[in-house]
């Protein structure tokens, strides 16, 4: 239990931990020690907060925040302390004086009649004795009243007791007893009304037939008379309490006796009562029905079960209603219960706009039950049961998830350049005079490369646009693929052109050699595959994840050698960040092929030995290179794909005619300069 206790502790700590240097301050304190929490809290603050003899118990703090002082003072009044604050040290007390002008505040909560007479001789300067003064604790708060009053006030509060003046201080006394006529000594009896109409009751080693005497008499104004039928020579031994009213104090001193009181024709008749006793301990229980409108009975019985205890309950058999055994404070506590839980569910439908069920409920804000919330029948909505309130909540947290997710596209163009031993590519200056004796007009032949879906022009310049058409004349480079990705930020994108090839399974024969068919048929695929990524961040820079592989494939020798056809593969993956609109360039995808050709004159070159000298033959190695270029867009919601076309190809005339007149101009400042 001690390890448990400092595990505790050390954990509260850590809880308690100031968050803000200084500013801000974070406690969860369940159940703990009131000693522990002051102590934590002045290490995790800094202020130095001592408990003197009075401070015990156990008691809840939770804050977080800045205005430390006021939740320590809340802290405070629930535990029922006091705080005195001076420069270097917080005192923390259930007692507290307070003077000014001579006059005296006191309150002191859940202390006994010796410690309060204690802390006021000390801060008081007075001797205070006193005789043995009652048990139990007890709660004083007096108001302005000078040093007597307050000192007489308390002496009433203890009942029973006189406040005697000495030349050294003050004296609690005892009462002196009362002596019958017979001479026998009976104990004291203090019945007295309070300022507020209830009866305070103060007995000790009394019959109860003087007690209620004394009950009677301060009921003289209402002129009802009384007579005890029975029992008025039973001794109370103790009994001290604040009835009510007269009733309820009347009511109370009989029960104690095991006697009850019947009120008939204004004359109160006191008698036998065996089942007085237990009555006054169980208190007046009887039975209540409780009809609930929304939640199920045996549900409700749970909760109050938990919350008030194991209270004797019966189920009705419509389920909507129980019947329970308490007193009336108990089914009107009952009833105050019944009104924070037995609350109208409705079946609400939330409308989503942007994502689906599924997601909604996978990345579901805290706070929200994920129980209360069922698939409707389409793919755009869910139901929700609950109140209004707890609706109207949701669709605020609703807001935090249901958000448009971000589209990207990607212009797309694959080029495939072709090098051999006789055809290697070199692009000439493609920018010249358009007629003969035309000296001031140039122009850009463009037709093949205006005609691309990417805008080449803009995302790589005029110099690289005009070097790219004359190698597409030239028949160097040709256009593997030309088109516009379109997909969601975070997701993947696929982009395949390839070539299957399916060939038989076979082995060959040991014996014979010849291939040996087994019926099963396989495949190859062959060419390109492109997978992108794009994910945008908030400061709109897009993030590319390209893996791009090229497979070719060899020539078929399944038919001779029982093999499959040989392929090969090159991947290239990269990943880079840019802005929406800059290309993307990926290389580095090249394939070496061979070819031969033979020829030769017919029918001679097929003569053996001799045929070799009117044959042919010529051998090609070629080189080609795929090159990817993407340039990453980020998508807007208002606009179309005709419309975005569009823009793209009044962009790509405009750049034209702006070179068209830069050239121009260039030219013509030539002209006069040679002039």
């Amino acid at each position: 239990m001690l390890v448990w206790e400092l595990v505790s502790l050390s954990s509260l700590f850590a809880e308690g931990k100031n968050t803000a240097a200084g500013s801000a301050y974070s406690w969860d304190f369940s159940d703990c020690s009131i000693r522990d929490i002051l102590y934590v809290v002045s290490l995790d603050t800094g202020i130095s907060i001592v408990c003197d003899d009075t401070v015990n118990g156990k008691a809840d703090f939770r804050f977080t925040g800045k205005d430390f002082e006021t939740a320590f003072d809340s802290f405070l009044k629930g535990a029922r302390l006091y705080v005195l604050k001076e420069d270097d040290l917080w005192t923390v007390s259930r007692f507290r004086l307070v003077e000014q002008n001579g006059l005296y505040c006191l309150d002191a909560c859940d202390l006994s009649a010796e410690q309060i007479v204690e802390k006021l001789s000390l801060l008081l300067g007075d001797a205070l004795t006193y005789e043995v003064l009652p048990s139990g604790t007890m709660n004083v708060h007096f108001k302005d009243l000078n040093e007597f009053e307050l000192l007489e006030s308390l002496c009433l509060r203890l009942n029973g007791y006189s406040l005697e003046k000495k030349d050294s201080g003050y004296h609690f006394a005892k009462k002196s007893l009362s002596v019958n006529a017979g001479g026998s000594v009976f104990g004291n009896v203090d019945v007295h009304f309070n300022e507020d109409g209830s009866v305070c009751v103060d007995v000790r080693d009394s019959r109860v037939g003087d007690v209620l005497e004394a009950l009677f008499g301060l009921n003289d104004d209402a002129g009802a008379g009384f007579c005890v039928l029975a029992g008025g020579d039973v001794k109370i031994t103790r009994s001290s309490f604040v009835g009510k009213n007269f009733e309820d104090a009347l009511q109370k001193v009989c029960a104690q006796s095991g006697l009850d009181v019947v009120l008939t024709d204004g004359v109160f008749y006191v008698v036998t009562n065996s089942g007085a006793r237990e009555k006054l301990v169980a208190g007046n229980r009887n039975w209540y029905k409780v009809k609930l409108s929304y939640t199920k009975a045996d549900k409700f019985v749970s909760i109050l079960n938990r919350r008030f205890g194991n209270d004797e309950c019966i189920v009705l058999p419509d389920e909507m209603s129980f019947l329970v055994c308490v007193d009336a404070s108990g089914f009107e506590e009952i009833e105050s219960l019944k009104d924070e839980i037995d609350l109208k569910i409705d079946t609400y439908l939330v409308e989503l706009k942007y994502i689906r069920p599924e997601e909604l409920l996978k990345y579901l804000p805290p706070g929200v039950d994920k129980g209360c919330l069922f698939f409707a029948d389409d793919n755009s909505s869910v139901y929700f049961t609950g109140t209004e309130t707890a609706y109207l909540n949701l669709l605020e947290q609703v807001k935090i998830c249901d958000r448009p997710v971000v589209r990207v596209s990607y212009d797309l163009l694959i080029l495939q350049y072709d090098e051999g031993s006789e055809n290697s590519w070199n692009p000439n200056y493609s920018i010249g005079k358009m007629k003969i004796g035309d000296m001031s007009d140039f122009g850009v032949k463009l037709g093949n490369v205006l005609n691309l879906n990417l805008n080449v022009i803009s995302a790589f310049g005029l110099n690289f646009a005009a070097q790219l058409q004359a190698s597409i004349e030239e028949n160097k480079t040709t256009v593997f693929a030309d088109t516009t990705l379109y997909g969601l930020a975070g997701k993947q994108i696929n982009f395949q052109n390839t070539n299957t090839y399916r060939y038989r399974d076979n082995n060959l024969d040991p014996d014979t050699g010849k291939p040996v068919y087994s019926g099963v048929t396989k495949e190859i695929v062959s060419g390109l595959k492109l997978d992108v990524v794009g994910f945008v961040s908030g400061d709109g820079m897009i993030t590319s994840t390209v893996t791009a592989s090229v497979t070719r494939q060899g020539i078929d020798t399944s038919s001779s050698t029982g093999n499959p056809p040989a392929t090969s593969e090159k991947i290239v993956t990269t990943e880079i960040c840019g802005k929406s609109g800059e290309p993307i360039v990926i290389s580095g995808l090249v394939q070496n092929t061979s070819s031969q050709s033979s020829s030769g004159v017919p029918l001679i070159s097929k003569v053996p030995l001799l045929g070799w000298l009117f044959k042919r033959t010529e051998k090609i190695v070629e080189k080609s290179q795929m090159v990817i270029y993407l340039v990453p867009h980020i998508q807007e919601y208002s606009s179309s794909f005709v419309a975005d076309q569009n823009v793209r190809k009044n962009n790509q005339l405009e750049l034209l005619e702006r070179c068209n007149a830069f050239y121009k101009k260039m030219f013509m400042e030539e002209s006069n300069a040679q002039l």
